[in-house]
C-alpha cells in the first residue's frame, strides 16, 4: 500500500519548517518548467515569494503549470521557448528582465533523453538523434547560460542540470552521457568565470 507523502506528519512539519534561504521578491528564470523537476523548483520558490518565470516548449502544459502557481498565490511568467533557437532564449531573457525589472538567478532544467537509450551501441548511432540530443541539453543549455549572465546582476546563481551520467560512462547511452558531461565542463568554466561578481554557478547530477 502506497502513501502519499504529502499526507505523511513528516511532510507537513516539513512544509512549516523556517526555510534556511530567502527568496522573496527574486527573480528567477527556470527552462522545462513545465513538468519534473522544473515545474517542482517553480512551484517551491514561487510558494518562497519568488517571482518565477518559467519556460518549455509543451504550451499546453506549460498554460498548466503557470495556472498552477497563479492559483497557489505565486507569481509566474510563463513563456514557450525552444532552447536550441538562440534568438529566442535571448528574448525570453529580455522579456523577463523587462517585465521584473531584474534576473537574480536561474534554473537550466530543461533536457531529454534519446529515444535510442539502451538500445544503440555507439556504433549504430544515428546523426539526427545524436544532434538532437547535443542540441538539447548542451547547445540549450550554453544558449540559457549566456543570455543569462549577461543580464544578471552581481550576487546571483544558476543551477543547470547535469546527470549521474555525466559523472561516468554509461553503455547504449552515448549522446546523453556526452551531454551531461558537457554541462558539468560548461558550468565550471562557467563558474570561474563569473566569481568575482559574485555569481555563483553550480550543476546538480540526479
Amino acid at each position: 500500500m502506497s502513501v502519499d507523502l504529502i499526507e505523511t506528519e513528516t511532510a507537513k512539519a516539513f512544509s512549516h519548517t523556517t526555510p534556511l534561504f530567502n527568496v522573496a521578491d527574486k527573480v528567477i528564470a527556470i527552462t522545462g518548467g513545465a513538468s519534473g523537476i522544473g515545474l517542482a523548483t517553480a512551484t517551491l520558490l514561487a510558494a518562497q515569494g519568488a517571482k518565477v518565470a518559467i519556460m518549455d516548449l509543451n504550451k499546453t502544459h506549460l498554460e498548466t503549470a503557470a495556472a498552477t502557481i497563479k492559483a497557489a498565490g505565486g507569481t509566474v511568467m510563463a513563456t514557450v521557448v525552444n532552447v536550441r533557437d538562440a534568438a529566442q532564449v535571448d528574448a525570453w531573457i529580455a522579456d523577463v528582465v523587462a517585465t521584473f525589472g531584474k534576473l537574480d538567478g536561474a534554473a537550466n532544467l530543461a533536457g531529454v533523453i534519446p529515444k535510442s537509450i539502451n538500445i544503440d551501441r555507439v556504433e549504430d548511432l544515428k546523426d539526427e538523434d545524436w544532434k538532437f540530443v547535443l542540441d538539447v541539453n548542451i547547445t540549450g543549455v550554453m544558449h540559457c547560460l549566456r543570455a543569462q549572465i549577461r543580464e544578471m546582476k552581481k550576487k546571483g546563481s544558476i543551477v543547470n542540470a547535469a546527470s549521474i551520467a555525466g559523472l561516468g560512462g554509461f553503455a547504449k547511452n552515448a549522446a546523453y552521457t556526452v551531454s551531461k558531461h558537457g554541462v558539468i565542463g560548461l558550468t565550471k568554466s562557467a563558474a570561474k568565470e563569473v566569481a568575482d561578481r559574485g555569481i555563483r554557478v553550480n550543476c546538480i547530477a540526479p
